[in-house]
């Protein structure tokens, strides 16, 4: 594998030793990139054609040519065109000038299509659209078609949670979401099918790009949120940069207060030994944090193409805590066997967290370079008191505690050159991380653990974009090489022990034309348990209900297969997925001869599932609405494992979001969410319906926003499911206090963005940890 790895990355460069060819960047007057520009060589005698190009997104452009001499010609509509010499290699930046010729009674209307294909899946344009002003990069996120979620949190619909990269640097904080405004967000890419580069876990992949801006001196971004349910909730930052030529220093702190809670009501249902036990609690419970963090960082930029950066974070909890105040009753063959109030509490303590990271990204002629180290080392530590009392049982005290750590170091190197009418990428992957994890029980009620896994993984990939005329096609490998060794009181156990040699490759061809564009992709990934899901950690709940981790958990492989249709402002999607050992919550007996249930994931072999939606954004003047239509369904054999029947029942959604324009500054919008019961796994989910609102009005030039919203008004969200198993049976309701009112306010002073190009190593691997 190293050899391969080593012959691609000598092919690369000795292909930058010999290729010959122009390129550049084409600006504004505004120093803005201009996209779809043309560039064309021509023979400076007679203005023949000998070759040329249409820049891109960012502007740039390239011409592979051998002939050197001639003229450069630089037209687009509005603009006066340019002539200049040629030259091999970069030519830099080519500004151009507007036409100050004017066309009478001549009106120009255009229309930009709001969704365009991308390579693995679709581009939704900001800077056109309503979401330019919506206030922050989460707003913006929280609104787009098959994305779901808030304040950091998001999935893609059918394709889980998202790697979410602003300006190619992956976010590992909410805040960066928060931070960005979205008036800077030039457009927002969706990939449903993620190619070569990006780690095999990663199942679908969000990209931000921003406006390019100048400037130097101080400058100040802040923001800060406050919402009430039944307590408060309070979030804040402020981040400093300043700028001088080619430098730029950044610091960063953020601050949060807050709390969860749950109003539950949990049902148990055990056949075990000839015996039915049945447990009704009622649970209601609480947890607190206070959580605060900074990052410090630095970037200098040598030139258009040439930077070097680092930065460092530190994270921790001034305070996390919890507790339940649970009453269970408990019968036996229909027969009363307790009462119990049972009085749970948590400390917990998330400190200190570390995270490092450095970079550099540059070009060799045609060769670009992008190289980059990221280092993390984590602690956190969980104590927790159950206690019991009874009439009809014995009283009991279960006493447990809980320490992780881990550490994590990583680098990553992606090499690109253009090759023909397209692009080669091509470089490597290696991680190397520790999680050890402690746990005990005074009362040895629950055996005590002690786990440490050591894992490497070494990638190679190489990856394809070609364009032709209206087609477009790409294809990529990457190769992983996983070793994981496990022990258990500090010695190695080798049935937990993996390694693992898999190819991951990736196929799309699309077609874009006008308004329209279509894409059928092909990929295969892989999803990996986090390390807290293979300890072997058992977690006493109550006295017939423990959960616990599987140090036997296998990877799930996934085979997918998607297909992308836009046209302007509709777009359709539909998907199928196939997954080999998928992990899943099952219910079992804790020992043979107990009545005992065990909750923890288990892998299942063979879980297809099929999915579509259609999405319509049209405008009406002042009024602005998206409708999305999804559906979603399993085809899992649940009888195969124990179960009377299947639970394939599909899950159709429907989410409406209706902004509402009053005035240049001012914005309303009314958001309503409807999803039928359906089945996953083993869990059959009841129907969900809920309804939102915000106001929102920009102030000072648009540098402060404020923003006021309410969530689930009609307070109609809850989590309502039933798993099925085959010992047991588990019903929860519960309300987790999703109705609330909140107001934001977002402020920038000189605000420029970030020149900090590094995109982190070991991205898959950090959420693991």
């Amino acid at each position: 594998m190293k050899r391969l790895i080593l012959f691609s990355l000598i092919c690369l460069v000795a292909i930058a030793s010999t290729a010959q060819g122009i390129s550049g960047r084409v600006i504004d007057e505004q120093a803005q990139p201009m996209p779809f520009a043309n560039v064309v060589l021509v023979n400076r005698a007679d203005s023949a054609f000998i070759a040329g190009a249409v820049t891109k997104d960012d502007g740039t452009f390239s011409i592979s040519i051998d002939k050197q001499e001639g003229l450069l010609k630089v037209t687009s509509v509005g603009y006066t065109t340019k002539f200049l010499d040629a030259r091999q290699g970069n030519v830099g930046d080519i500004q151009m000038q507007p036409d100050t010729q004017t066309l009478g009674e001549v009106v120009v209307k255009g229309e930009r299509p709001q969704y365009k294909m991308t390579t693995g899946g679709m581009t939704v344009d900001i800077q056109n659209s309503l979401l330019k002003d919506v206030g922050t990069a989460d707003d913006v996120l929280s609104m787009l078609p098959q994305v779901q979620g808030s304040d950091g949190n998001f999935t893609v619909f059918a394709k889980g949670t998202p790697e979410i990269y602003i300006n190619n640097k992956k976010v590992q904080n909410a805040r960066e979401l928060k931070q960005l405004k979205s008036t800077d967000i030039k457009s927002v890419d969706v990939i449903t099918s993620p190619g070569a580069k990006y780690n095999a876990e990663v199942g679908a992949v969000i990209r931000i790009k921003t406006i390019r801006r100048q400037g130097d001196g101080m400058s100040v971004e802040a923001y800060s949120q406050v919402k009430r349910n039944n307590k408060l909730t309070t979030y804040d930052d402020v981040t400093v940069k300043h700028r001088k030529g080619g430098l730029e220093v950044f610091g960063m702190l953020e601050f949060t207060n807050g709390s969860h809670s749950e109003d539950n009501t949990i049902t148990t249902d055990t056949h075990a030994n000839g015996n039915h036990i049945s447990i009704r609690q009622s649970a209601p419970n609480t947890f607190w944090y206070t959580e605060m963090g900074g990052k410090l960082g630095a970037s200098y930029e040598f030139d258009e193409d040439n930077s070097i950066g680092f930065s460092y974070e530190l994270n921790g909890s001034l305070y996390q805590g919890g507790e339940a105040m649970c009453e269970q009753t408990i019968t036996r063959n229909n027969t009363l066997e307790g009462n119990i109030d049972q009085f749970m509490g948590i400390t917990a303590a998330d400190r200190p967290h570390h995270a490092a990271n450095i970079y550099y990204v540059g070009k060799a002629g045609k060769l670009g370079i992008d190289l980059n180290g990221s280092w993390i080392w984590k602690k956190s530590t969980r104590d927790g008191v159950s206690t019991e009392h009874s009439l009809q049982l014995a009283d009991r005290t279960v006493t447990t505690h809980n320490e992780n750590r881990n550490h994590m170091l990583a680098g990553k190197l992606v090499l690109t050159y253009p090759i023909w009418k397209g692009e080669l990428s091509a470089g490597s992957e290696v991680s190397r991380s520790n999680s050890h994890g402690i746990y005990s029980n005074v009362e040895q009620v629950v055996a005590p653990s002690n786990d440490e896994i050591k894992e490497s993984n070494v990638a190679g990939f190489a990856e394809y974009k070609l364009k032709l005329g209206d087609w477009s096609l790409n294809g990529g490998l990457r190769y992983e090489a996983v070793t994981s060794d496990y022990y258990s009181f500090g010695q190695y156990q080798t049935e937990p022990s993996r390694k693992y040699h898999d190819l991951f490759p990736n196929l799309s061809v699309g077609w874009q034309k006008n308004k329209w564009g279509i894409q059928l992709g092909y990929n295969k990934r892989i999803s990996r348990p986090n390390y807290q899901a293979l300890n072997s950690n058992v977690q006493y709940d109550n006295r017939y209900e423990y959960e616990g981790g599987n140090p036997l958990l296998r990877p799930t492989i996934k085979q997918n297969l998607d297909l992308n249709v836009t046209y302007s402002w509709l777009n359709f999607t539909a998907g199928y997925s196939h997954s080999k050992d998928v992990r899943l919550n099952f219910g079992s007996l804790y020992q043979e001869g107990t009545e005992i249930t065990i909750w923890t994931n288990r892998n299942f072999d063979k879980f297809e599932s099929y999915n579509a939606s259609l999405t319509a954004s049209p405008k009406f003047g002042f009024y602005s609405p998206t409708l999305t239509l999804s559906y979603w369904q399993q085809n899992f054999d649940t009888k195969a494992y124990g179960l009377d029947t299947k639970l394939n029942k599909p899950e159709w959604q429907l989410n409406f979001r209706n902004w509402f324009t009053i005035d240049k500054t001012t914005k309303a919008m009314l958001y309503l969410h409807y999803s039928t019961s359906n089945d996953y796994g083993f869990n059959h989910y009841a129907h969900e319906f809920n309804i939102n609102a915000r106001v929102q009005k920009t102030f000072l030039d648009g540098n402060l926003t404020v923003a006021l919203f309410a969530n689930d008004i009609f307070r109609n969200l809850r989590e309502r499911w039933t798993g099925y198993y085959p010992v047991s049976t588990m019903a929860k309701d519960a309300y987790v206090y999703t109705q609330y009112i909140g107001a934001s306010l977002t402020y920038n002073f000189n605000a420029t963005n970030s020149k900090y190009k590094g995109t982190g190593a070991g991205n898959a691997e950090k959420n693991r940890l």
